[in-house]
């Protein structure tokens, strides 16, 4: 058996899975306090998707689906959530909910997919860039540590995930100045581009934006020009064939209503700042300002740095600049207000940055070590010394995040959240029960994201979040709600009087609503400034459903999507029969 051993670890077989099991080595310390404290982190997002993939979970459960009306999680209001927010992947998070079934097993299992994903993403990034095997590894641990990636284990931020794909798609990007035969492969890009589009649209947008440079200079050295031109049409139609649910969704709801704008953000208080240590989503430490300086200087002043270098460090340092305090966004936010609604965060655009200047960076790391051989040991231990200043203050992070879970206050953040208890006892044990739904008995987040604003009420100044609080959250427990067959959401309630009463739900153009079995005009339906419906009740026992009628049309576009992904998942399967 030893010599089996012996002969295993000598082997090639290890040096080419060894990096893989150093990635996974380093998201497990990562996760090491929040697995000894056994904290479940509730950062700033978590309570949006926690009840996200709660709805999922209990449709899939109950496999009584509604892709549009939400009926178990958001107080069953019956409001859109996941119809416009990465609706299939959030059915994955709510299958992965069902199997380890509390929030606790739920953030320590996806986490640590989402730190794997990110740092294999990144070698393999470097590895195609032709970095050596080492400086693809010490960039990808460095990856990890830094910027957006480690903020959904902190705080939930669903911008993590974009940044955990970024690398993938710059290895379609690579390809493109490369490859001058054939730049463009078309279902990596496709596929790549879809499943992003899938997950977070704002993550997609910056994607392409940044592909746009890389086509063109593909385009510059391609040997058949035409021949690009055609795999990129070809990638376009793939990709709008397989989010086909996503454009449909969109049009539906966008069409016939008048949608609450995100919430508005100060551009240049959410833009990249240096700091001393930190690497978080809006700081940047001042070990990693170092290297980027050094990696830049270093393409600047050495016309040997190479092609693909250049190009990676050009174009990531534009995206750093453009992401800093430094970039004048005082000046174009007051030129495009649209800004504050939809970019939020100048920072944001570090999903590209950071992933390209560690790219050129890996491949310097090469071209040092080559010409410095007999100094190699220097520039690999001076790159593992900076590891260690990142990796520190993220590891850090995480255990004053869980320590608070461990405090009266139990919560990361409190920012938007409205609670019906005082007792951290209770908050604590519903965050580890096995019934993730219990956590919605005592927190609940204000969010007021996809409501329907009515026409007349769409210049007004008011605290959405105030008036979803008032007008849902707080009178939830008045009803009886019931989740019927066919995704339709039924209140019940006792009154003693007549009158007009306002109901803890949203109603969209496209809801159904029938008034104790009578089907309600939708011309003469009346809602609240933020959506919530009004009926004329009566004495007695008052009954409401409400179900969305998905059109035609949209049916159409889902059932495309749908068998395009099945037809991909064949095709892949099939591939890898053939290997």
């Amino acid at each position: 058996m030893f010599p089996k051993l012996q002969s295993f670890l000598k082997s090639n077989r290890l040096r080419k899975i060894m990096p893989y099991i150093l990635i996974v080595g380093m998201a497990i310390i990562t996760l090491m306090p929040q697995i000894v404290l056994h904290s479940a982190i509730v950062g700033s997002d978590a309570m949006f998707h926690f009840n996200r993939t709660y709805d999922s979970a209990k449709q899939i459960l109950n496999l009584n689906f509604s892709y549009f009306q939400t009926n178990y999680g958001f107080q069953q209001s019956g409001r859109i959530i996941n119809g416009l927010y990465g609706p299939y992947f959030s059915y994955l998070g709510g299958l992965l909910l069902i199997i380890v079934r509390s929030w606790y097993n739920f953030e320590i299992v996806s986490t640590l997919f989402i730190y794997v994903l990110g740092g294999t993403g990144m070698y393999l990034l470097a590895r195609r860039a032709h970095s050596a095997n080492k400086n693809a590894l010490l960039v990808s641990l460095l990856f990890m540590n830094i910027g957006w990636l480690p903020r959904w284990g902190l705080a939930q931020n669903f911008n993590a995930w974009g940044a955990a794909l970024a690398p993938f798609v710059l290895i379609c990007a690579i390809r493109m100045i490369q490859d001058s035969n054939k730049p463009i492969k078309v279902i990596p890009l496709a596929l790549i581009m879809s499943v992003i589009i899938q997950i977070h649209i704002l993550s997609s947008i910056i994607f392409v934006v940044v592909l746009i440079p890389f086509f063109l200079i593909g385009l510059i050295r391609a040997q058949h020009k035409l021949s690009i031109w055609w795999d990129l049409v070809k990638a376009v139609l793939l990709t709008l064939t397989l989010t086909a649910n996503i454009w449909g969704s969109f049009l539906t709801i966008f069409a016939t209503n008048q949608i609450a704008k995100p919430a508005q953000f100060d551009l240049a208080n959410n833009a990249l700042q240096v700091m001393e240590f930190n690497n978080g989503r809006s700081q940047l430490g001042i070990v990693c300002l170092i290297l980027f300086t050094i990696q830049i200087l270093y393409v600047l002043v050495n016309r040997k740095s190479g092609f693909v270098n250049r190009v990676v460090t050009i174009i990531g340092t534009i995206f750093l600049v453009l992401s800093s305090e430094f970039f004048p966004w005082p000046a174009i936010q007051h030129q495009f207000p649209i800004l504050e609604n939809t970019l939020q965060f100048p920072a944001r655009l570090t999903i590209m940055a950071y992933p390209l200047l560690l790219c050129g960076l890996s491949i310097t790391l090469s071209q040092l070590i080559v010409k410095y051989r007999p100094r190699s040991s220097v520039v690999v231990g001076l790159a593992s010394v900076a590891i260690i200043f990142c990796a520190i203050p993220n590891l850090n992070n995480m255990v004053q995040r869980s320590l608070v879970f461990k405090s009266s206050t139990v919560l990361s953040s409190w920012k938007g959240i409205t609670t019906r208890t005082d007792s951290p006892h209770k908050v604590r044990g519903a965050l580890n029960s096995k019934h993730p739904g219990k956590v919605f008995k005592f927190v609940e987040k204000r969010h007021p994201d996809y409501l329907p604003v009515p026409p007349q009420v769409q210049a007004e100044r008011f605290k959405r979040t105030k008036a979803y609080e008032h007008q849902v959250i707080d009178r939830q427990n008045e009803f009886n709600h019931q989740v019927l067959s066919g995704g339709r959401l039924e209140l019940t309630w006792n009154t003693k009087k007549t009158g007009t009463k306002q109901l803890p739900l949203i109603a969209y153009r496209e809801s159904q609503i029938k008034l104790n079995g009578q089907l309600l005009n939708r011309n003469k339906v009346h809602v609240t400034n933020i959506g919530a419906l009004i009926v004329q009740q009566k004495m007695g026992k008052n009954v409401v459903t409400m179900h969305f009628k998905q059109p035609i049309l949209f049916t159409g576009l889902l059932i495309v999507s749908i068998v395009a992904w099945i037809g991909m998942g064949l095709l892949g399967l099939i591939q890898m029969v053939k290997k």
